[in-house]
């Protein structure tokens, strides 16, 4: 699928030393970005020297399985999947990206390439961020104790996201999924497809469904939608999960 890119004019929130190419929102794309929050336009300016604003379609791959590790992605607008295959063609989603997060996968290890395929799973708008930019902050060492914080943040990320896979209860399994995503973001309400769940848990999406019909008829959670589960009480949640 085709991939947009903007070219990018004026500078609205006078951000100053933004490349041309990222001047069209004067940098409030970047100002949610954990590693960028309140960095100086200079060390702004050598992260964002070759970027490139892209707009993709759902279904389209910003990524695949195998490819050479060379850009990290900054996302603007929608959610984007990580997922491979096992040997039996059942698909496993290793993360769901959304709003403000940062798809760095593999990108830091020399001649490294991507263990999973990055796809959009709605209309997504993204930066993307070339490995020799990233390279070069690195240098700085403002932004290299903010890319160490923030890498260590997604290694708890995932090894919470292990533990959860880890539990043998479908039910507490899928409890722990949705504490996992509801502690992630604001609001209450959790958007996330039958499918998505299964993948995420190596669940069948038939036990997805029956065991969230258990947590609704047992007053944990809500459906309000085709893909958008409300959570109803967070502690009554935590009392189902071991940790």
């Amino acid at each position: 699928m085709d991939i947009k890119k903007h070219s990018h004019t004026g500078n609205e929130a006078g951000i100053p030393a933004l490349p041309a190419r990222c001047k069209a929102c004067g940098g409030e794309c970047v100002k949610h970005v954990d590693f960028m929050m309140g960095l100086p336009p200079e060390k702004m300016d050598i992260l964002l020297q070759h970027s490139e604003r892209l707009t993709l379609p759902k279904g389209a791959y910003l990524f695949h399985e195998g490819e050479h590790c060379d850009s990290v992605y900054v996302l603007h607008k929608g959610r984007v999947k990580l997922c491979a295959y096992d040997q039996n063609g059942q698909e496993r989603i290793a993360g769901i990206f959304v709003k403000y997060e940062t798809i760095w996968e593999g990108v830091l290890v020399p001649d490294s390439r991507y263990s999973a395929s990055a796809v959009a799973l709605t209309t997504v708008e993204c930066c993307k961020l070339a490995r020799q930019d990233i390279e070069a902050a690195l240098h700085e060492p403002e932004v290299a104790l903010r890319l160490l914080a923030l890498l260590s943040k997604k290694l708890h990320d995932a090894n919470r996201r292990n533990l959860v896979k880890g539990i043998a209860d479908p039910k507490k399994r899928i409890a722990g999924l949705l504490l996992y995503r509801f502690r992630r973001q604001n609001g209450d309400t959790v958007t996330m497809q039958l499918e998505e769940m299964a993948g995420s848990l190596a669940l069948r999406p038939e036990t997805v469904s029956r065991k969230l019909k258990e947590l609704e008829r047992d007053g944990y959670v809500k459906k309000t939608g085709q893909s958008s589960i409300r959570i109803l009480s967070p502690e009554k949640l935590m009392e189902l999960v071991p940790y």
